[in-house]
């Protein structure tokens, strides 16, 4: 696999690319950005998807690698929840190489599933792969009605509560996966455990963590019992 941009390298792109559009107000700003290798979408100043331009399948920022390691044991034909879509990264990393799975994204907003089409999404879209303008909490809560997922990815730029934390686990199933891009500077705590510690709901699930080196995320990969 071809190692995933560095910070400085990361920093050095966006220093070099090219605004390509760029929508919405103060409060909330997405740009997108390019230069001959990579594309970029940015929300308010922060990197939310790049994309290898030659080979869109490619996980270009590190913290994506921990994250999508548990796509490894989900059953083929098993069902993926995707909580944030940003330039579809992960869809086409699962495109590439687990293409029979069942994959639902949910994205709020929809200029970033817009900008998704315009720019970042292939040229044929496969079936499995579906996209949901729907807010991750409010569906989960209120309008999920099963089936429960092998895998969960939770990939948004927001802070995680306990009860936002509890809504994604209550649709894994037993033996499956919660997998969460963990941003610290978004969350109430310097250490970042608070929260799961104080989730009920995860209580007894295998828990482990892993820093991303360059980078202040931390990717935990919180699974199921299989009996509770």
């Amino acid at each position: 696999m071809t190692e995933p941009l560095t910070g400085q390298a990361l920093e050095q792109l966006l220093q070099e690319a090219t605004i390509i559009t760029l929508t919405g107000g103060i409060e909330v700003r997405l740009v997108v950005l390019e230069n001959q290798d990579y594309r970029l979408l940015v929300l308010n100043g922060s990197v939310q998807s790049v994309q290898d331009k030659r080979d869109p399948a490619r996980l270009v920022l590190a913290h994506q690698i921990p994250l999508l390691a548990a796509l490894a044991a989900v059953p083929e034909h098993g069902n993926v929840l995707e909580l944030g879509l940003g330039g579809g990264s992960a869809m086409a990393y699962a495109r590439a190489h687990y293409p029979t799975l069942n994959w639902l994204c949910l994205e709020q907003s929809a200029r970033v599933i817009s900008l998704y089409f315009d720019y970042f999404a292939p040229a044929t879209v496969i079936p499995e792969q579906r996209i949901l303008m729907a807010k991750a909490y409010e569906w989960l809560t209120t309008s999920w009605q099963g089936p429960q997922y092998d895998l969960v990815l939770c990939d948004v730029y927001d802070r995680l509560d306990v009860q936002f934390i509890t809504a994604c686990a209550k649709v894994v199933k037993p033996g499956g996966v919660l997998a969460i891009n963990w941003l610290p500077h978004l969350q109430n705590d310097n250490l970042g455990d608070s929260e799961l510690d104080c989730c009920a709901a995860i209580a007894g699930w295998l828990r482990t963590q892993q820093n991303v080196a360059g980078f202040r995320n931390r990717v935990y990969q919180l699974t199921r019992p299989i009996l509770e």
